[in-house]
């Protein structure tokens, strides 16, 4: 089980850390790392039911989302899609929690067309609805840097880089959002319009 933070106020959680029922096993094929050259921006629509419904209080109910994941698409296999999902956290200073989903190494069920060079990473929550994303886009990026330039942590690794990630990218920003590449309102206009505010920071 690896729980560690990359740097911190920026927490990873791999499966086993998060509880990834062993009923719905890892999908997609393997992937090498030198492949993956872009990164996709998705929402899960899934929001918080209080008062703040894009930001998540509690650890426990990070797991738990994440575990409700696994099966909530089953068109797409029963395993979370993404290859990982934030959470936002309530609270001051703003942190994230980074929950493994199909990793680093496996294809995703993402973004047709793009699920094997592209890392999808979804937000969990519906950022359609207004929220200001700006505190959390320094720790985001963080998160892209540590995949780029160094994936390794306490118990977990030693890993190679993803040193391609960011080669293939739009104009103007460093990650593409799912809109990108199909027709939809995915990732949100609340988190579509700050993408270019993110990139890859090195650790």
């Amino acid at each position: 089980m690896a729980k560690f933070d990359i740097p911190s106020r920026v927490r990873y959680v791999d499966r086993t850390g998060w509880g990834a029922s062993p009923g719905f096993p890892r999908l997609g094929f393997h992937v090498p790392r030198r492949a993956r050259t872009h990164v996709i921006i998705h929402h899960t629509v899934v929001v918080d039911p209080d008062a703040t419904p894009n930001l998540w209080d509690t650890e426990n109910t990070v797991f738990g989302r994440m575990v409700q994941l696994q099966t909530i698409r089953p068109d797409l296999g029963l395993d979370v899609p993404y290859n990982f999902v934030i959470f936002l956290m309530d609270g001051n200073p703003a942190s994230i929690y980074v929950c493994e989903g199909r990793g680093e190494d496996r294809a995703g069920a993402h973004t047709k067309g793009h699920n094997t060079m592209g890392i999808g990473i979804a937000l969990e929550g519906n950022f359609e609805l207004a929220f200001d994303i700006g505190p959390f886009v320094p720790l985001i990026s963080r998160f892209l840097g540590w995949l780029k330039y160094d994936p390794n942590g306490p118990g977990y690794g030693p890993y190679q880089p993803m040193e391609n990630l960011g080669q293939l990218a739009p104009a103007g920003r460093q990650v593409f959002g799912h809109r990108d590449f199909a027709a939809t309102a995915c990732p949100g206009n609340s988190v579509y319009t700050a993408l270019a505010q993110l990139g890859f920071t090195h650790p």
